[in-house]
């Protein structure tokens, strides 16, 4: 069996992992570089206590009120609304507590055994600077915190240490904003995206996985249900099953397949110090801004925000310079460093908040794997690993109808 991995960012790059680990010849391919887009710039976090589904029931009343405010954690562009509609009133639909227990749940399972998977990529040689020191949520308004204790104890996370906000200045004395406490979660981790995106890579290629970036798919070339090939802008290429892992963009390639699938981009912003002056010891998600600080060896990332603007990469300097604000009121000094780089990508986002991951169904040997939001790094070996076992065995050891590419159009 031959396959054709069209995507070479982390959730093409592990399903390609766990193919080749089953003895199946595999082709990647990738338009830029291997790892330079959503997989590069993220905070890289493997949080499971966080992993939960963009709609949420607050996000109806919250939504409306970002809407239009620029420097808001979420944010709608005015001229991207009337192509967006059909999707944010289905978005909107799913901001409930039903659907949004559903997919924490779906989400929870399907990522069961991270930490695991983690664990064995190091013990494979792989170095990525995976560190396991926990992650601190900080919040200030007391109910937001109780709100999150209650959400936290009904998914079953423990241990969960409480911080006072006397404690939490003592753990992360850089912290210079008003807050009602943190809660600590010692189980999470983190690590360097950057540093996972090169070393899956190196490790794929040595296992005989054929790499070529650089490529551009136009099209697929079908018999009846059956894909034969793909057209490249450098040529055929023939496979007996393709896997579309593009992130924000799997839309355009699923339309060729005659699956209309609601997988829009949700722009995010990020900016590295290297050799910051702050010191930052713990990964930090500040609730009110919704702004993620990622501490590295020589470097902290900050991240966050959600622009809903269409499939693009451009950089707004408003947004950048109001998430920059926000993250300077709490932490001053936050950029001072040697060098500062700004970054943005697009993440891929459904209407219910979960991955799209299955075989398309106007087609028998097309797959999917996309719209991962926020949790394509914690999820990549877990998508890899069931999409590898759909492809070779017919079935998966995780229940997929959760994540079902047909589930939009039932």
């Amino acid at each position: 069996m031959r396959v054709a991995v069209i995507g070479g960012g982390l959730i093409g790059m592990f399903a390609a992992y766990h193919l080749s680990k089953r003895g199946i010849e595999v082709v990647v391919l990738e338009r830029h570089r291997t790892g330079a887009a959503c997989s590069a710039g993220n905070a890289g976090w493997i949080t499971p206590s966080i992993a939960v589904p963009v709609p949420a029931p607050h996000l109806r009343t919250t939504s409306l009120r970002w809407l239009l405010l620029p420097d808001s954690p979420l944010y709608i562009k005015p001229s991207a609304l009337p192509r967006l509609a059909p999707w944010l009133w289905k978005f909107w639909r799913h901001c409930n507590a039903e659907s949004f227990e559903h997919g924490c749940r779906a989400l929870a399972e399907l990522g069961a055994d991270t930490m695991h998977q983690f664990d064995e990529l190091e013990s494979e040689g792989l170095q990525f600077e995976q560190q396991r020191v926990g992650l601190l949520m900080v919040f200030a308004k007391q109910a937001a915190m109780d709100a999150e204790l209650k959400r936290l104890d009904w998914a079953g996370f423990e241990p969960l240490l409480r911080l006072t906000p006397e404690e939490l200045r003592a753990k992360e004395p850089a912290l210079e904003g008003r807050y009602a406490g943190a809660i600590h979660v010692p189980s999470e981790r983190h690590l360097r995206p950057e540093l996972l995106c090169a070393q899956i890579a190196t490790r794929i290629h040595d296992a005989g996985v054929e790499i070529r970036e650089g490529v551009e798919v136009h099209d697929f070339a079908f018999d009846g249900a059956h894909a034969r090939s793909l057209d490249t802008s450098s040529g055929t290429i023939h496979a007996d099953r393709f896997v579309i892992a593009t992130g924000a963009e799997a839309g355009r390639l699923s339309r060729r397949c005659g699956s209309k699938l609601p997988i829009q981009a949700g722009k995010g912003y990020s900016v590295t110090v290297d050799n910051p002056t702050t010191a930052i010891g713990t990964p930090i998600y500040l609730d009110e801004t919704k702004v993620g600080l990622a501490p590295y060896k020589g470097a902290l990332r900050v991240a966050g925000t959600m622009e809903l603007s269409g499939i693009n990469l451009r950089l707004d300097r408003r947004r950048i310079a109001a998430f920059r604000r926000n993250a300077e009121r709490e932490v001053p000094g936050i950029f001072d460093g040697d060098r500062v780089r700004e970054w943005v990508g697009m993440r891929s986002l459904t209407p219910d908040g979960l991955p799209v991951i299955g075989r398309l169904p106007k087609t028998d040997n097309v797959f999917i794997a996309s719209g991962h939001q926020m949790v394509g790094v914690k999820l990549a070996p877990s998508t890899g690993r069931v999409l590898s076992e759909l492809i070779v065995d017919g079935t998966s050891s995780v229940d997929l109808e959760p994540f079902a590419p047909d589930r939009f159009s039932r």
